[in-house]
């Protein structure tokens, strides 16, 4: 494998003294597939709204570290991730995206599993007798935070409320069981960058006054952002809304949770990368059912405003994956604002290479 250890020591930074992580690191296939295997495959990754698989058979299908999985609401009301591959010969069983299936039936031969994983039964198999418990359907650890659904697919990450229990605390001041209307169904784009470079965009506020000028900037300004609290983890930054007494906040949860909050809305990207240099980017939220109606909280995809300032922020990291493509620069250090990417160089650290990350770092109370 290729040479490590420029990343580990970027990884090892301290959060307040960061410093940008090696370029190769954004484009080399054997980085890219460690952290398949140890970030996306060993770790809780955001899928979509509980809400949004409010009906039995509702289901989201996509691909979590290279493994196919579908997030599907049982007939008894229960979520369950299941594989979304089928036991007989590795067919995808539902095509990747959110809909309604009144049951699982592989599209090659027919094999037939129940909402719950079980075997159901397979056609013309003539004198050979299909083992029912060898075939049924591989389940994966899911858990639900803030109306949030994650899986784990190895199944051995820390329980996933106990890990976000210092965020929990700080943002129950905006009463999150409010948000329970799902807003802007299940979108998703694909980006031609490395997903390190959506979720380090997507955290840090130091953009958004060139970047975003005429979008965020007049509604968030970067000379307004501070930091309220986190670690490797997950952490929590926030500004005010110009010319209003509220206030928003972006809530990082690695390696692929990015959301604003305000009183209106929670609304996030998830991160599932496809290759060193393409990631797929989801778009989802919940509102409260007070605000649903004049939201629109029933539209496929996001509000014009967040398309506009998405594909701001898409164009900006393909533009930043082309520039990884550099033998002769390395990165910088990290300034004030981006302590927030030094908590998610941590997390790598953690994650890839053992690291022992900071202690909780609390700046300041959160003010909804």
């Amino acid at each position: 494998m290729r040479d490590l250890e420029p990343l580990r020591e970027a990884t090892a930074a301290s959060p307040e003294a960061g410093v940008a992580l090696p370029f190769s690191s954004y484009r080399d296939p054997e980085v890219f597939e460690l952290e398949m295997e140890r970030v996306f495959r060993g770790d809780w990754v955001a899928v979509c709204p509980a809400a949004l698989l409010s009906d039995a058979g509702d289901y989201v299908a996509l691909s979590i570290g290279g493994e196919p999985v579908v997030v599907l609401r049982g007939r008894d009301g229960e979520l369950r991730a299941l594989s979304n591959v089928c036991r007989h010969r590795g067919t995808p069983i539902l095509d990747d995206g959110h809909g309604n299936a009144r049951s699982l039936v592989c599209p090659y031969h027919a094999w037939a599993f129940a909402d719950d994983g079980s075997f159901r039964g397979a056609p013309h198999t003539g004198n050979v007798e299909i083992d029912p418990a060898r075939h049924a359907l591989p389940r994966f650890a899911l858990e639900i935070w803030c109306g949030v659904v994650f899986v784990n697919v190895d199944g051995r990450a820390e329980p996933l409320g106990k890990r976000l229990a210092d965020v929990t605390r700080e943002i129950e001041a905006f009463g999150m069981n409010r948000y329970d209307t799902a807003n802007g169904g299940f979108a998703a784009d694909t980006w031609q960058a490395n997903w390190k470079l959506a979720y380090e965009n997507g955290v840090e506020s130091y953009h958004l006054f060139k970047v975003h000028e005429k979008t965020l900037e007049p509604v968030s300004a970067t000379r307004h952002a501070f930091y309220v609290l986190g670690d490797a983890r997950a952490a929590v930054t926030g500004g005010p809304l110009e010319g209003t007494s509220a206030f928003q906040f972006v809530v990082a949860v690695p390696p692929s949770f990015v959301a604003s909050l305000t009183h209106e809305a929670f609304g996030w990207i998830a991160l599932h990368p496809e290759a060193p240099d393409r990631t797929r980017v989801v778009t989802s939220g919940l509102v409260p059912a007070s605000v649903a109606e004049w939201m629109g909280a029933d539209q496929e995809g996001p509000d014009p405003l967040t398309r506009e300032f998405l594909e701001e922020d898409r164009r900006i990291c393909e533009r930043g994956q082309r520039g990884m493509a550099s033998r002769h620069s390395r990165g910088g250090d990290l300034v004030e604002l981006e302590r927030i990417v030094g908590d998610f160089h941590q997390y790598l650290g953690a994650r890839l290479f053992d690291g022992k990350p900071a202690p909780l770092h609390r700046a300041r109370p959160l003010r909804p």
